[in-house]
Order: C-alpha cells, then structure tokens, then sequence
C-alpha cells in the first residue's frame, strides 16, 4: 500500500490538477501530470484497497464538480468495472450512509461493469438529486 504522505500527497495532485483548464491540464509539461497517469493505470500500480482510499479521500476533501466528475467516470469507474465483484458491498454500505458518495456514482457509468454489479450500483446510487448527473457527467 502506499504511505499515507504519498496517498494525501497523490490526492492534492489530482485535485489541483482538474482545477486547472483543459489546455493546462493536458500539457504533458505540467508538472501534476503524474497524478493523472497514476489515476489511469490505477489498476495496474495500487492495490484495491488504495484505489479505495484514493477514491474516498479525494471525496473527502469536498472538491468541485468538475473534479468529482473526474473521479467518478475515472477511477472509480474503473474500480466497479474491474473489481466492483470486490467493492460491490463495501460500495452498498457506503452510498447507504454517504450522500456524497451515493451522487458521486451517479457519475459512473455502466462501461464494461458485470450486468450483475452494474444492477447493485444502480440501487446503491437511487434516483439522482438537483441534477446530479448533468454535474457529474
């Protein structure tokens, strides 16, 4: 797992950097690129449970819409798609108690999710709110 500076560290990255314009964002020069590609092969350099962490710590310092749009069609996207047979509970508990969390995945979309798990999350997210998903999308 990663040491905690590194995750908090890896957050504010990601943060700051979809605060920025697109034209920034995207240069290959910035120098907070790295917590983007880091995002984008999340799967293939953290475990699970820092994808978790990473997920819900960046939910936890309450950034824009703009940059929980990111997180939910990115990492955690990603996450139900590859491991949601893992997180599936963990993300029913979640949005049960978090309303964050439950808009944030309203935010995801099905991608390549099991039909199964893709069912679940859509139960765990309910009916979206003060338009949610035209925020987040």
């Amino acid at each position: 797992m990663i040491s905690e500076p590194s995750l908090d560290a890896w957050i504010d990255a990601f943060i700051k950097l979809h605060l920025e314009p697109e034209e920034s964002r995207m240069s290959p020069d910035n120098p907070l690129s790295w917590a983007d590609e880091r995002t984008i092969f999340i799967l293939e350099t953290v475990d699970r449970e820092t994808m978790w962490q990473f997920v819900m710590g960046v939910l936890a310092r309450n950034p824009p819409d703009a940059v929980l749009g990111y997180l939910a069609a990115g990492p955690l996207e990603d996450m139900i798609a590859d491991f949601g047979d893992y997180f599936i509970e963990r993300i029913e508990r979640t949005a049960l108690n978090n309303a964050a969390f439950r808009e944030l995945l309203h935010g995801v979309w099905k991608n390549c999710t099991p039909d199964a798990i893709w069912q679940r999350v859509e139960i765990a997210r309910g009916a979206a709110t003060d338009g949610v998903e035209s925020r987040l999308s």
